[in-house]
């Protein structure tokens, strides 16, 4: 055997090695976007079960969505940490959808979810409080989602539109 036939498995070998590396990688990054997009929603369900599970906790999500100026001591804070629980969730998901990790039907269902809840004059308040706590290109879009929302609907307030 001469040395251009052992130089050319040699570089068979190599450029075998090198694309069964790439197929693992790719497995790899598909199965931590695919348990990523799992995490996120397992967080909002965690949320939302906040809301199951402590009736005091929702009482306290609706007075502060609907009118978040009444709200005082306690209150405020626990009503801001939970907004900022909930906005803290959506932009991991709002960037999730950016870098292409996100599948377009969870991202639909959230948003829609998001800009029902943005609806709300209590939800607008908190965010122009608390909108400089989240990343500029995030905040830009909140914003812009809240200045296209129609009247509240999330909870079956009556609608002039309908």
């Amino acid at each position: 055997m001469n040395w251009e036939a052992i130089s050319a498995i040699g570089q068979l070998v190599g450029a075998l090695a090198v694309v069964i590396s790439l197929i693992y990688l790719a497995r790899e990054i598909r199965s931590n976007a695919r348990a990523s997009r799992v995490a996120s929603m397992d967080t909002v369900n965690r949320w939302l079960g906040q809301l199951v599970v402590h009736p005091n906790v929702s009482e306290l999500y609706y007075r502060g969505i609907q009118n978040f100026q009444t709200l005082g001591g306690a209150d405020l804070v626990r009503f801001s940490s939970l907004m900022d629980q909930l906005f803290d969730i959506y932009e991991e998901i709002y960037y999730q959808r950016l870098e292409g990790h996100l599948e377009p039907r969870l991202w639909r269902h959230v948003e829609a979810a998001m800009r029902d809840l943005n609806a709300y004059p209590g939800v607008q308040a908190w965010w122009r409080s608390c909108s400089h706590w989240f990343d500029e290109e995030f905040a830009k879009h909140v914003d812009q989602e809240q200045q296209t929302v129609t009247a509240p609907k999330l909870f079956r307030e009556a609608n002039p539109n309908q």
